[in-house]
Formats: structure tokens, sequence, C-alpha cells
């Protein structure tokens, strides 16, 4: 199948990376032609492609978001073979399991909630709260 690209490939920032992994997204058009006929085509489909170079990974989306977003689950569940398989991997499998751990330890950061902001968050609860009495 042909596939032209037709869009510049963006260098996008990897949430979470601290700068060691990079993402490139593009657009590709790929002409289509009916089943059982290849002089009849139809539409071309518009696809976006999400890659990580360090990694050798890609995905496909029909939008940059879709692209991105399969990207980012392709990445955790990458992540979690590498480390259920740790004992079995080469060089380079531990080299692609150290880039990600670091990934991950920064997601796990961000999404945890630190106790002097939770305290603080009550605090103004209970504030509005006496308030209203």
């Amino acid at each position: 199948m042909f596939t032209k690209n037709i869009g510049n490939i963006r260098e996008v920032p990897l949430p979470f990376s601290n700068g060691l992994l990079s993402a490139k997204l593009w657009r590709t058009e790929t002409p289509q032609t009916a089943k059982g006929s290849q002089s009849k085509t139809l539409p071309s489909q518009t696809r976006y492609i999400a890659y990580v170079p360090e990694l050798g990974l890609s995905s496909f989306g029909l939008t940059d978001s879709e692209a991105s977003f399969r990207l980012f689950t392709t990445l955790i569940k990458y992540y979690r073979q590498l480390k259920a398989n740790q004992d079995k991997l080469g060089e380079r499998g531990l080299n692609h399991l150290e880039l990600l751990k670091d990934w991950m330890s920064g997601i796990e950061e961000r999404m945890t909630v630190k106790q002097v902001d939770e305290l603080a968050g009550e605090r103004r609860v209970v504030s509005i709260l006496s308030r209203l009495r």
C-alpha cells in the first residue's frame, strides 16, 4: 500500500519524561481502493502517527490526540511487559526498562497527592462550613 507523507514531523513533549524520551507526531494520507477492484479509488484516509524513537514504538490514530493517547497506553503496557520479564531481558530490553522506569516514576509522582496539600484543602473546607453555620 502506498503511503504519502503530507505533514511535517513535529517533535512533541512526552508528558512526565524529564527529557529522557521524546515523541514525534506526523500526519499521513493513505489512498484506499475498493475491495475486488483496483481501478476504483476511494477518498484517501488521513492517519496520525505518534512515535518514540528511543524505544522504536509507534501508534496510529485518526486524530493526533487519539494517536498520542494510544502511544501513552502502549508505553504503559510495554513497561509492564518488560517489568514482568525482567530476568529474560537482554541489554536493549534492560535499557528500555530503565528509561520507562524513570518515566513511570514521573507519572506516579505527579499523580500522588502530597499530604500538605490534602491538609490545606481540608482546612479550607472546614472554614467554609463554619461560615455557613
